[in-house]
């Protein structure tokens, strides 16, 4: 058991945000606590009628309340059938796919059949670089392309939450491969430059959240690995070195960057973030 700051903690666990301070109980301090308060608390931020949603946000709103750490039981059977449906027929292995199946996995839906076969079957959707790509659009090409690096980032996350309850897929290796063969964040023909090579706050190596379909922030990135449990490894001496530049005098993590319209309460960039901070401490404690 990793050993926490109390000040850090105790800060986590303050009732401005619910989310957090549930997590924090349940997943740092292995402790029982209510989701009562964390539906509540969700559910002033989201549509009463968030399931009606079309596209992309009808995704964020499922990743919302997986973030919260609330299950199926608190949500309704009806209200999630459209994933099921969009995984049956129109699965892409595209980043909202993957970001898409990690929420299921965390609401706890693991034995639904669709998810099963999808797990089983992508091996036979990965590309010779140990990545994936776009489906419709691999179709199209006449040549063997490299992989997606957003659909990878996704897909890693996904694969970290289903390796958590014990779920075998025999791509876990392959792509924790990828991405050490890209030192993580760079190109695999210059080490030297980002593969996401955009404005600060906007980079992998940046404190940025809730992650989006086109990037996700590196405390996300770290947890994940160490869910897989490569947290030791030497390659991420540098990813652990970002890590604690982003964080203040006091231990807590900074927020980098976040999204304009976000699907969970919006934090300040350049403030301390709970969010950051707490899977900062959960990747620490998976380490």
């Amino acid at each position: 058991m990793s050993t926490f700051n109390d000040n850090i903690i105790n800060w986590l666990l303050e009732e401005d945000n619910h989310a957090v301070a549930y997590r924090t109980k349940t997943e740092l301090l292995e402790q029982p606590a209510s989701k009562t308060d964390v539906a509540e608390w969700i559910y002033r931020f989201i549509p009463d009628d968030w399931y009606k949603t079309k596209g992309l946000w009808y995704r964020y709103y499922v990743t919302a309340l997986a973030e919260c750490g609330l299950t199926l039981e608190d949500i309704k059977r009806e209200h999630i059938e459209k994933a099921f449906w969009e995984l049956e027929n129109t699965f892409d292995c595209n980043c909202g796919d993957f970001m898409l199946l990690r929420s299921l996995i965390k609401l706890g839906y693991t034995n639904e059949p669709v998810i099963l076969k999808i797990i089983n079957e992508l091996k036979n959707n990965i590309l010779p670089d140990n990545g994936f790509l776009c489906l419709h659009r691999l179709r199209k090409l006449k040549y063997t392309p490299k992989s997606c690096y957003k659909a990878n980032l996704h897909a890693l996350l996904f694969l970290a939450e289903i390796h958590k309850i014990g779920l075998e897929c025999d791509m876990e290796k392959s792509l924790v491969e990828y991405f050490f063969n890209h030192n993580l964040f760079y190109k695999s023909t210059d080490k030297n430059t980002l593969v996401l090579n955009c404005r600060e706050g906007k980079r992998t190596i940046d404190t940025f959240y809730p992650f989006e379909v086109m990037r996700v922030g590196i405390q996300n990135i770290i947890e994940a690995l160490c869910a897989l449990g490569y947290g030791n490894d030497e390659r991420l001496s540098e990813a652990w070195n970002f890590m604690d530049n982003s964080k203040d005098k006091d231990g807590k993590m900074i927020l980098r960057g976040t999204l304009s319209k976000s699907y969970l309460p919006k934090e300040r960039v350049g403030k301390p973030s709970k969010w950051i901070t707490f899977y900062s401490l959960l990747a620490e404690k998976e380490r």
